[in-house]
């Protein structure tokens, strides 16, 4: 089981180019602790305008070393101290998420070069059912050429919410995928019992690209 904090800022106006700079080299510091780290451009959906850093850790105790390394390394000390003054984006959003298997754990080199998420809360009474709808879903994805990972929010903007991400390589993989996804009759006859009697709200839908494979 993994567990994964998310940033998104917003970029200034006139100033994307600066946060995308900063951007790159927060993951370069992060890599160079040793943990893995990417930054995401919203393509679509609710997210568009903004960027997403992740940076993943192998369960809380890694997390928990990874902030005392950073905090004992002077040039990630000394670039936070330099970005946090930039003024080149503002943070808004700060989450946590925790892999659902706790046998799940990253590949780092998969290659990723988008991401499809949705983010769900489920309804009161309705976890179950929601599960039970994830469960099936994730088998769906993964026969149509996808790489499902759910995840369950700790901290942040939605607690208690579930994201289901499903990471593909490259733009061909994404177009493969989602005409796969459109015209497979078993996935849209689930996903048309899933819309009839359902059993979560969805909070968050988009698709991400990978700026830093």
């Amino acid at each position: 089981m993994a567990l994964v904090s998310l940033f998104r800022l917003r970029p200034e106006p006139g100033r994307l180019a600066d946060h995308l700079a900063e951007s790159a080299e927060l993951v370069e510091h992060v890599r160079r602790l040793g943990y893995q780290a990417a930054n995401w451009q919203a393509l679509v959906g609710g997210d568009v305008g903004t960027t997403v850093t992740t940076i993943t850790a192998v369960n809380s105790t890694d997390f928990a070393a990874g902030m005392q390394k950073s905090m004992a390394d002077d040039k990630f000390q000394e670039f936070m101290a330099r970005a946090s003054t930039s003024g080149s984006a503002t943070v808004v959003e700060t989450s946590q998420f925790n892999d659902v298997d706790p046998n799940f754990q990253p590949n780092p080199d998969r290659p990723t070069g988008f991401i499809q998420a949705t983010q769900w809360r489920p309804s009161p009474g309705h976890m179950a059912d929601f599960m039970s709808n994830v469960t099936t879903a994730v088998g769906h994805i993964s026969r149509l050429g996808g790489a499902p990972r759910v995840m369950a929010s700790i901290f942040g903007a939605h607690p208690l919410t579930v994201l289901v991400s499903v990471g593909l390589t490259d733009f061909d993989a994404y177009g493969a995928y989602a005409d796969a996804v459109a015209g497979d009759e078993q996935f849209q006859t689930f996903w048309a019992g899933a819309l009839a009697n359902p059993s979560a709200e969805l909070i968050r839908s988009g698709l991400y690209l990978n700026l830093s494979n």
